[in-house]
């Protein structure tokens, strides 16, 4: 098995403070899900109470559009190394051609601002309740599932989370408008045109080349918790779909993907 390097979104993310497919038989004793090429776009939605945010009545806002923007996702489970249990998925704001990266991580990057920006950060993946990462039958399709809930900001309840959501419809200020906690969330991530092989004949299949397609879904209600922005609090509904990097991919500054797991679709 080769030795993963964590996504770039998951060392820089401190600094800067899906459609279902059927499910295998059995969940996957370990997988690595890392990729940063591709984007997500979808709407926003908000509300006064987390009823009201559940059930869609009574909206302040409803169905902001979320602009098109560059992701990252990196997530793994039972891995070996210092990020072998990590749950991430964010805006790719990071990516820059300065050429002190991490000094001026962001640097004339289209994608480093509140506008359109989501971070689900989960260091030790203690949020996730359930979670699966499987192939599909001939190895040319990667799907992870999961949901989760009580991804926070950082406190001394979870000093490892740093959740954060665009604060649509409110005024706009710096990152502690948009911090505060996903109640809940879902996620469904697939990468397609892959081309997965066992190197080491131990029955862990990982990817030998870039996925051609990325799709799937976010869907989550956060609550903001700004306390120098206090029009920005309520409980926003988020749905994002993704799709193909816009930024990061053509300006060649995305690492490449890095998928695994042993399970296998029947």
């Amino acid at each position: 098995m080769r030795t993963y390097k964590r996504a770039s979104a998951a060392c820089l993310a401190v600094a800067f403070l899906a459609t279902t497919g059927a499910a295998p038989t059995s969940a996957p004793e370990k997988f690595i899900v890392s990729s940063e090429r591709f984007g997500y776009v979808g709407t926003v939605s908000v509300f006064n109470s987390f009823s009201d945010a559940q059930s869609g009545r009574n909206p302040r806002h409803v169905g902001i559009a979320m602009p098109q923007r560059d992701g990252s996702i990196y997530m793994s489970r039972a891995m070996e190394g210092e990020f072998g249990e990590f749950n991430a998925i964010l805006t790719n704001w990071y990516s820059t051609h300065d050429p002190d990266p991490k000094e001026n991580p962001g640097r004339g990057n289209p994608n480093n601002e509140n506008h359109g920006f989501v971070q689900m950060y989960d260091n030790n993946a203690d949020n996730w309740q359930n979670q699966k990462a499987y192939w599909s039958k001939d190895k040319q399709t990667f799907t992870i599932e999961t949901k989760g809930r009580n991804a926070s900001y950082p406190s001394v309840a979870n000093p490892g989370e740093y959740a954060r959501l665009w604060n649509a419809g409110a005024t706009q200020g710096g990152g502690e408008s948009t911090k505060g906690t996903f109640l809940t969330y879902e996620v469904v991530f697939k990468a397609t045109g892959l081309a997965g092989h066992d190197p080491d004949n131990d029955g862990f299949f990982e990817n030998s080349k870039n996925a051609t397609g990325y799709s799937g879904t976010f869907k989550a209600v956060f609550r903001n918790e700004s306390a120098n922005f206090p029009d920005s609090n309520g409980f926003y509904v988020v749905s994002l779909t993704f799709n193909g990097s816009w930024w990061a991919v053509p300006e060649g500054l995305a690492d490449d993907d890095h998928f695994g797991s042993s399970s296998v679709q029947n």
